[in-house]
């Protein structure tokens, strides 16, 4: 039972590092290189998701972190989408 408690907790953190990584790289590239609205809008998405899962399943502080993050996210997300329009 530790060891699929350890692999869960493992697998799914490595999917916020991975976000993490993706809001990160866009935020580099999206000066040079044409990111389609699309990209940043399925970012805001999972960021939201996660906002959810922190509201039912964790503590205040990681929820107001990934709050502030998705708000910027969707900032960021609605700034390009009306820059390229």
């Amino acid at each position: 039972m530790w060891r699929a408690w350890v692999g869960f907790n493992f697998s799914h953190s490595l999917g916020v590092v991975l976000l993490g990584v993706l809001c990160i790289c866009a935020g580099v590239w999206l000066g040079t290189v044409v990111i389609p609205a699309w990209v940043l809008f399925l970012l805001v998405v999972i960021s939201g998701i996660y906002l959810a899962l922190s509201v039912l399943y964790w503590f205040r502080i990681p929820t107001a972190g990934i709050g502030v993050a998705s708000i910027c996210l969707l900032v960021a997300w609605l700034m390009y989408a009306m820059a390229g329009a």
